[in-house]
């Protein structure tokens, strides 16, 4: 089944991109979720790279606040689409070292791991 997401693609250390997605009741609720949370990360010195809402049907464990480090285990090939929010994505999980971020595509770690549909 779909259901609207939204992912953020943010710099981490050592230049590590990192990946958090949230689930959102629509497209419209997505756009302004990602606005509050664009505010919120980049008061904070955040570097967002990408901001995309979208339909997928993986899913993922809730996001959580304060995770460390040690939490960013779990592996995701990521393309964003066009320039704007709206513009979509594609994802999929993958194996740590097994990431071919090719042409428009790139390689983010995340502490949400996937789970079975």
């Amino acid at each position: 089944m779909l259901k609207t997401i939204l992912i953020i693609l943010t710099l981490g250390q050592g230049g590590a991109m990192q990946l958090a997605l949230t689930e959102t009741d629509s497209l419209e609720d997505c756009m302004a979720r990602a606005d509050v949370v664009g505010q919120i990360l980049s008061g904070a010195g955040e570097q967002i790279e990408a901001m995309r809402c979208g339909e997928t049907d993986l899913a993922v464990s809730p996001y959580e606040h304060g995770h460390g480090p040690e939490d960013l285990k779990w592996h995701y090939l990521v393309s964003v689409k066009g320039t704007s929010l709206e513009d979509g994505f594609d994802i999929r999980p993958v194996e740590a070292g097994h990431c071919d971020a090719s042409a428009g595509k790139v390689c983010a770690i995340s502490a949400q791991r996937p789970l079975p549909q």
